[in-house]
């Protein structure tokens, strides 16, 4: 923590505006042909798949991190410079038809539709006996990594499991060993009976500006433990609850903040830990990741989680939209398997 790092020049980066037209932005309704054939849409009951008519859709990534039965690079392998090679599959969700650019242009109902099509996605991947872990993430402005300005998140299946998810396993493991109980429900307990950081919590969901935050304005949104163990068994009336407040921590981080680059995160347990539960993070990006945090791999927060909790919890309002706005009369979900 370090409060005072936030009142250095230029502390604060504006983002650099992204800029797309009709014809340059190949997510916006109209241009379905410039994409990747759709695994999965929210569309119109009577449209065909790949046209106009859509309300959400996934589709191949045209230019993937990962892909499918990937040989290991022609390079000398040795203990010490060995090299593995990753498969998998990398999807685009286009989140709207509509040239929106952030999160917050949204409704509550148009947020959980992106979630409700992750959900879908997810289960589906889960079946591929080839995935050994999932990530699902949202880049939004230039600086949280996002290269195309259109409103769009992306899911990664991968043959193997990523260090940092290994990490979390291993420590997870540990705690469980020496306490028998689940290191995620322990830490929501502790946050709850604190107090300080919790900005809205009932009894299906909590958010809050967790202790160790890495950005600055860092909000955290997860099922309660008796809800959902797995992302993919979270119930639709549990994760509309959750759509809810996380368009509502955008809108408040927005009011008290500025607009800011954002990313967020689905962080999962892997298979064998279940039980341990799943959360979003949405991590605002009010700075750059520079020297210091390279070299040492340690975040330097300016906003304490206390304080940002505080400030958010005056201006959040949260509304859990209705399932039959998420899914309008007339459309339904639409994916290949049901069509092949």
């Amino acid at each position: 923590m370090a409060p005072q790092r936030g009142q250095r020049p230029g502390a604060l980066i504006g983002d650099p505006t992204l800029v797309d037209t009709f014809q340059t932005n190949t997510f916006m309704e109209g241009n379905e042909q410039n994409t990747p054939g759709e695994h999965l849409a929210l569309r119109q009951v009577e449209t065909a798949a790949n046209a106009s008519g859509w309300l959400v859709r996934v589709v191949p990534n045209q230019f993937p991190a990962v892909v499918a039965n990937q040989q290991n690079r022609d390079l000398t392998d040795s203990r010490l410079l060995s090299n593995l090679a990753v498969s998998g599959i990398h999807d685009v969700v286009i989140e709207s038809p509509e040239p929106h650019h952030r999160l917050v242009e949204l409704s509550s109902a148009e947020t959980a539709r992106i979630l409700l099509g992750w959900l879908r996605r997810v289960r589906r991947l889960e079946k591929n006996a080839a995935t050994k872990s999932i990530t699902v993430f949202r880049n939004e402005g230039f600086s949280a990594g996002a290269s195309l300005p259109h409103i769009h998140s992306q899911i990664i299946a991968l043959n193997t499991i990523p260090p940092q998810a290994a990490a979390r396993f291993h420590q997870s493991a540990e705690h469980r060993r020496q306490t028998g109980s689940s290191l995620l429900h322990d830490l929501y307990d502790a946050e709850l009976s604190d107090g300080k950081r919790i900005i809205s919590a009932n009894a299906d969901c909590v958010t809050m500006c967790p202790y160790a935050g890495r950005v600055s304005w860092q909000v955290r949104i997860a099922p309660a433990k008796s809800v959902a163990t797995s992302f993919s068994s979270c119930p639709e009336s549990v994760m509309l609850q959750i759509a809810g407040m996380l368009h509502a921590s955008a809108v408040a981080i927005d009011n008290c903040a500025g607009p800011l680059a954002m990313n967020l995160l689905l962080v999962q347990p892997l298979s064998e830990q279940s039980d341990d539960g799943w959360f979003l993070d949405l991590m605002p990006r009010p700075a750059r990741m520079a020297g210091f945090e390279l070299a040492t791999d340690v975040d330097i927060v300016t906003v304490s989680p206390e304080a940002a909790a505080a400030s958010l919890r005056n201006v959040f309002q949260a509304d859990e939209p209705l399932l039959s706005d998420v899914v309008p009369s007339g459309y339904h979900w639409s994916d290949e398997s049901a069509r092949s």
